[in-house]
């Protein structure tokens, strides 16, 4: 019996479910038959097989039931999930079926749930290379954590002190079943190239490599929390909001630590991380832009602009028909599509008096440039543009804030300016326009 799965168990008290991510390979059954044999240990939590059927082999169904053929004879509740996981021309269809199967792990899991992958020391070896061989940074070659934060509870690799060779002596001492993938041969694959082709060779010639691969890995794990502690640091140091850092603070930083700040800024914001050819870009052609210029630099989930000494970085923005005029009865939220909502709000004495509304046909418009208006308590008319600037809207932003018309009238714009003529006085009820945007 391995002794491993019990020592790396997170026993938390909030788990009430084991979760066992069970293909049916040598790996995951390994996992599942040596801690069925000690459920008792369990303190009367659930042990469950979760089985994913990609869909990808001819023989895919036949490795369902041989799944659950194996829980029945382990008396381990087992339920499956069929997914697609196909890939499109360009793709990864490693990550595809990977991320196919962990949206499968959430979807199922709930609060208390603890979900146990079949990860081995192998499998960490041959992920540090692969980050090696792609130029990847302390966080990529970061170590797989034993148990992690996972959809609504954990994520527990019980078996990371196992190498391959000790799962496979387990598996022919307890004669166990285990179905065999073909892909998992095909050397077309980066990850099955290494496995079959060149682990072999660098393990003949260094017999210990998985285990010093694997505390390098541990090591650099180490690294890159320390880097995120001093990105949490900086960041809080030169944030100007929760929106956007100051790019004189960057400056002062230093590229190094900047990158370093900006790679964590899109990590704790749910962000795609760029490369670090990316995060150079971002260094040199929007952080070292003058001042008066309006950088871009985009990738694939994200991108950077700047305005004044302002820089943002955040997801792209979606698409906008600056053209669109949408007809609106002032009373009824309205939602628009990839921009946000618009709400009224009645307030005596704020806002556009509804005096001014009554009879006259309301409508939604977005900038097309030349637009005037003489806010409440300003002397004369001006350009939406001027106004845009004294209050510091970024340039990109300008055209997705809603405008309000009465018979072509500008009256208001959203969350910032009501029109002098239109203005409710004090004793008279109006109409506020509070417009919330979408991130």
């Amino acid at each position: 019996m391995l002794s491993h799965p019990l020592k790396s168990l997170p026993f938390f008290p909030e788990i009430t479910r084991f979760i066992v991510a069970y293909s049916g390979g040598l790996d995951s059954h390994v996992l599942l038959h040596s801690l069925a044999a000690i459920r008792n240990t369990l303190n009367k939590r659930e042990l469950i097989a979760l089985h994913i059927n990609h869909g990808l082999s001819a023989t895919a169904d036949e490795w369902t039931t041989h799944c659950k053929a194996q829980c029945d004879a382990l008396d381990v509740s087992f339920t499956h999930f069929k997914v697609d996981a196909h890939h499109k021309t360009g793709e990864s269809p490693e990550a595809v079926a990977r991320e196919a199967r962990y949206q499968a792990f959430r979807t199922f899991m709930k609060p208390g749930d603890c979900l146990l992958t079949a990860h081995h020391q192998d499998d960490q070896a041959e992920t540090l290379l692969i980050q090696l061989l792609r130029g990847a940074g302390p966080r990529g070659l970061a170590a797989m954590p034993t148990y992690s934060y996972f959809a609504h509870g954990w994520h527990a690799r019980p078996l990371l002190h196992c190498s391959r060779d000790e799962l496979q002596r387990y598996a022919q001492q307890e004669s166990l079943l285990w179905v065999e993938d073909g892909s998992n041969t095909d050397t077309r694959f980066d990850r099955n190239f290494l496995r079959h082709d060149i682990m072999p060779i660098l393990k003949a010639r260094f017999p210990a490599m998985a285990t010093t691969l694997s505390r390098s890995a541990g090591l650099c794990a180490e690294a890159a929390e320390l880097l995120a502690v001093v990105a949490t640091d900086d960041i809080e140091a030169v944030k100007v909001n929760n929106q956007s850092l100051s790019v004189s603070g960057l400056q002062l930083l230093g590229e190094v630590r900047a990158r370093n700040l900006m790679h964590q800024w899109c990590r704790d914001r749910g962000l795609s991380t760029p490369s670090a050819a990316q995060l150079q870009c971002v260094w040199e052609e929007v952080v070292g832009a003058s001042d008066s210029s309006e950088p871009l630099v985009s990738w694939p989930g994200g991108e950077a602009r700047r305005y004044r000494d302002e820089l943002f970085i955040r997801s792209p923005l979606s698409e906008h028909n600056t053209a669109l005029a949408l007809p609106w009865d002032g009373q009824q939220t309205l939602s628009i599509p990839g921009l946000g909502n618009l709400n009224m709000e009645e307030l005596t004495g704020q806002g556009v008096a509804l005096t001014s509304l009554v009879g006259r046909e309301l409508e939604i418009r977005f900038r097309q440039g030349g637009e005037r208006l003489r806010p409440v308590g300003r002397d004369g008319h001006h350009a939406l543009k001027k106004l845009f600037q004294e209050v510091g809207i970024p340039p990109w932003l300008r055209e997705r804030i809603p405008l309000l018309y009465a018979d072509e009238q500008l009256l208001a714009v959203a969350g910032l300016w009501v029109a002098d003529e239109a203005a409710a006085m004090a004793s008279e009820p109006g109409l506020r326009l509070d417009w919330t945007a979408q991130d």
